[in-house]
């Protein structure tokens, strides 16, 4: 293994940058499950689950120790190191206990490393804050310092059950919850994805000529991976048929929701208000959870936005929370 160390204006403190083997596994799976901004998204059981896509280059720095203070999940394409490309989000994993002048360093170890290896550029995918334990924004300075581009900006809506007082959903969608609970709708949590994904593919296909990016298969295998993480949610009336449906991905403190879709039946009726103010009002009384995520609104890498789908989110209590991507040339 290569191992490229560099000295700072620290007396006897460095940062020691090492790429990732799959002998790191455990060593990384346990720093991400006690980290501060880590979600399940950065295990390796979900990271390496599409490894033959994408060239994985992740990297560990470990202080003057021995111990590690940081983790960045990446891959390669010979020319650009990429926060990794089959996650919504990534940039620097950080301990609870890791300091500014660590992540300082780690950032500039990254500089000089990628510099020695021949990459040309350096795409950062930045945690969205809701993701935040404790605060973890040193990587916002520190990309400001180095020049860095901001080149993506998504809108994504979020709903925070902290905020005092919070924000209620607008009657229309209230009144969906109240008025299909009263013809026997029900909210299942624990719905086979084999029933759902069909729903999912042919309205993806019929509106918007698009397929999942993940497929079925894949999308079993994570689930199976992570059973109390991933959960297939759907709406379902009294014969047990499926009126609308969502994916839900609990990580940490967030519920995010992706893969939203709805029969014709299911969009006559409301199902879809009903289906998500049932799952907000489910995970508000979970005590781990502060933030019911919908997701962006976005298209052309964020310089479009999808007005009406924004206001739709928002009609829930939602806000906006950023997801960000930057270029950095060495």
């Amino acid at each position: 293994m290569v191992e490229w160390i560099f000295f700072f204006n620290f007396a006897v403190k460095m940062v020691r940058v090492t790429r990732y083997t799959t002998a790191d596994a455990p060593l990384w799976d346990d720093f991400v499950r006690v980290s501060r901004n880590g979600t399940f998204l950065f295990q390796r059981a979900y990271m390496d689950y599409h490894h033959d896509r994408f060239h994985d280059h992740s990297l560990l720095f470990h202080n003057e120790k021995g111990r590690v203070v940081a983790l960045l999940p990446c891959n390669e394409d010979g020319v650009t190191l990429h926060s990794h490309q089959g996650l919504t989000y990534g940039g620097f994993i950080l301990a609870p206990g890791t300091h500014t002048y660590e992540v300082q360093q780690a950032f500039d170890t990254t500089m000089n490393y990628l510099r020695q290896q021949g990459f040309k550029e350096w795409i950062y995918k930045q945690m969205p804050s809701i993701y935040h334990s404790i605060p973890s924004q040193e990587d916002d300075y520190l990309l400001w310092k180095n020049g860095a581009e901001m080149v993506e900006c998504n809108l994504s809506s979020t709903v925070d059950y902290g905020s005092m007082p919070s924000l209620k959903a607008e009657y229309c969608r209230r009144n969906a919850l109240t008025r299909l609970a009263r013809q026997g709708a029900r909210l299942d949590m624990t719905t086979d994805l084999g029933r759902f994904w069909p729903l999912l593919e042919n309205c993806l296909k019929e509106r918007h000529g698009v397929k999942p990016v993940h497929t079925l298969t894949e999308m079993q295998l994570l689930q199976h991976r992570f059973p109390d993480k991933i959960r297939c949610c759907t709406v379902q009336d009294t014969t047990s048929s499926i009126l609308a449906g969502v994916i839900m991905y609990e990580a940490g403190q967030v519920a995010h929701a992706q893969y939203s879709t709805t029969t014709e039946a299911g969009r006559r009726i409301g199902a879809q208000d009903y289906l998500y103010l049932a799952l907000i009002n489910h995970y508000k009384e979970q005590q781990s959870v502060r933030f019911f995520d919908f997701g962006i609104s976005n298209e052309d890498g964020g310089k479009v936005l999808n007005t009406s789908l924004n206001r739709y989110k928002e009609g829930f209590g939602a806000r906006g929370v950023t997801y960000k991507k930057y270029r950095i040339m060495l």
